[in-house]
């Protein structure tokens, strides 16, 4: 009997609320307070926002080309596949499955977790730790990586992998009810945030400043030369950070009606609402706190700190509920996306095989849903989450700009193709979005190693992400061998 298909159930709505939902997660509300540790300025964290915005716009153009031409489901794997050869698509999608995509989900449903004991105290497990003679902050100790802490904040743990499971088993019964969640969900999301940053500008005018937005902190004033550019490096991976995710919605394109047309509207538009929001944002954050006062922020909660600055500790409940809605959201889009990417691998016998199979009754990868949650579970319970998806920034940015220069392959390969979608601007946007991407990742590099050496870091990030990233060679190859030895069973 054959596979069940995928079921194109999808339209412009849902498909832009996946864009924007798998973007604006936790970065927005907690990446603002470490960047402005690391540059210290409100006027250069705006042009920040902004630079990295443009470029981030300018990548979604560029994936739009590739999209039109190649509406499969997968995505950059796929993508990867035909411009460069299976292998190095086959490293994307791993890197996806065991660091990027799977991280992100447990980042996030563990972000969700720490908002949810607001409302309620959750166990520490205490008493099966001492009878197993560990502690909470005794660690594991991984070679070439660092320590990690499985048995920290259990309690968020289980509430994160519970969130994990609902919207792996929501996912399963069907992209449509997948899509109608997320739409609903990134609505709500989006006029939640609106209204607090309202509720900054209208009834915070007694403790903010327009003037803030001008001003630098003390150490911002004494930045120059490589010492700023650095400064500029580590802001900007912390805006990549929130930014990331806009392209997650190519991996459905199986699933969206009329892909080649509506995929591209969908990033772009969502691409364009999520820069603009982000902006307001941190107007928002600068008004209120100052540059200062978002780099000190407790526990990097900016978004809190900033409710809390205009209505006092009532607004505490109110910030919270939104954190969760926000981190629920950009869950459920992870989990419905990425998970298209592990089916596309097994489609090509470069995973594990069961992962191609589509349910008979709700038509979606169940079997690669159910691997993902799985893994994802694990890497929350262990807390290796927090070590490697910072590792991943820079390996994510290196594929980015092989993405780009697909472009120019594939319009010197295929000079006559049709394309539905063509870069505007082209040649100067995708080239300039790979010179960019090429000066960040080197810039990255040279800043990990200088930290490494002053013994700031314990190793250098960039370099061991994307050694944790060839960890999938022998995979590859091993299923490739299968792969080979099933076709000539089924011949002989």
């Amino acid at each position: 009997m054959s596979n069940p298909s995928l079921k194109r159930a999808l339209g412009l709505y849902a498909t832009t609320a996946l864009v924007i939902g798998s973007v604006v997660g936790s970065g927005i509300f907690s990446s603002p307070s470490q960047m402005a540790r690391d540059l210290p300025s409100a006027p250069y964290l705006m042009g920040v926002w902004v630079l990295t915005g443009i470029l981030t716009l300018f990548g979604a153009f560029t994936q739009c080309e590739l999209l039109g031409q190649m509406p499969k489901t997968g995505g950059l794997y796929e993508y990867f596949r035909e411009v460069y050869g299976e292998g190095l698509g086959f490293l994307y999608g791993w890197a996806n499955f065991m660091i990027a995509g799977s991280g992100a989900i447990a980042a996030i449903s563990f972000f969700f977790a720490q908002y949810f004991e607001n409302f309620t105290a959750l166990p520490h497990f205490t008493h099966a730790l001492t009878f197993l003679g560990v502690t909470e902050d005794t660690p594991w100790n991984i070679p070439l990586l660092g320590a990690i802490f499985p048995y920290q904040f259990l309690g968020r743990k289980l509430v994160a992998s519970f969130l994990v499971v609902f919207l792996t088993a929501l996912n399963v019964r069907g992209v449509k009810l997948g899509g109608m969640v997320q739409s609903i969900s990134t609505t709500a999301k989006m006029l939640a945030i609106l209204a607090i940053v309202l509720v900054a500008f209208i009834a915070g005018s007694h403790v903010g400043s327009a003037a803030n937005w001008s001003r630098a902190g003390a150490a911002g004033t004494t930045l120059l030369g490589w010492p700023l550019i650095g400064a500029v490096a580590l802001a900007m991976s912390g805006a990549f950070w929130s930014y990331d995710g806009w392209g997650n919605a190519a991996y459905i394109a199986g699933e969206v009606r009329e892909p080649q047309k509506t995929i591209p509207k969908a990033i772009i538009l969502g691409t364009l609402t999520f820069i603009g929001l982000y902006l307001v944002v941190n107007l928002a954050y600068f008004y209120i706190l100052s540059v200062g006062g978002v780099a000190n922020a407790p526990g990097d909660r900016v978004a809190s700190q900033m409710v809390f600055a205009v209505v006092g500790s009532g607004g505490a409940g109110i910030i919270a509920v939104i954190m969760m809605l926000s981190a629920f959201d950009t869950t459920n889009s992870t989990v419905l996306t990425n998970a298209r990417v592990y089916y596309a691998m097994a489609r090509n016998g470069l995973f594990y095989r069961k992962s191609e199979e589509v349910h008979k009754k709700f038509q979606t990868p169940h079997i690669a849903l159910i691997l993902q949650g799985a893994w994802s579970i694990i890497l929350l319970v262990t807390g290796s989450f927090d070590l490697i998806v910072s590792m991943y920034v820079f390996v994510n940015w290196v594929l980015y700009a092989l993405m780009a220069i697909a472009v120019f392959i594939l319009r010197k390969r295929r000079p006559n193709a049709e394309r539905p979608f063509s870069v505007p601007g082209y040649p100067w946007v995708p080239a300039i979005f790979v010179l960019f991407a090429s000066a960040y990742v080197i810039i990255t590099l040279v800043t990990d190693i200088q930290a490494y050496q002053a013994g700031t870091q314990p190793l250098i990030r960039s370099v061991t992400g994307m050694a944790l990233v060839l960890t999938g060679l022998p995979f590859y190859y091993y299923w490739r061998w299968k792969r080979r030895t099933n076709s000539r069973s089924s011949l002989s």
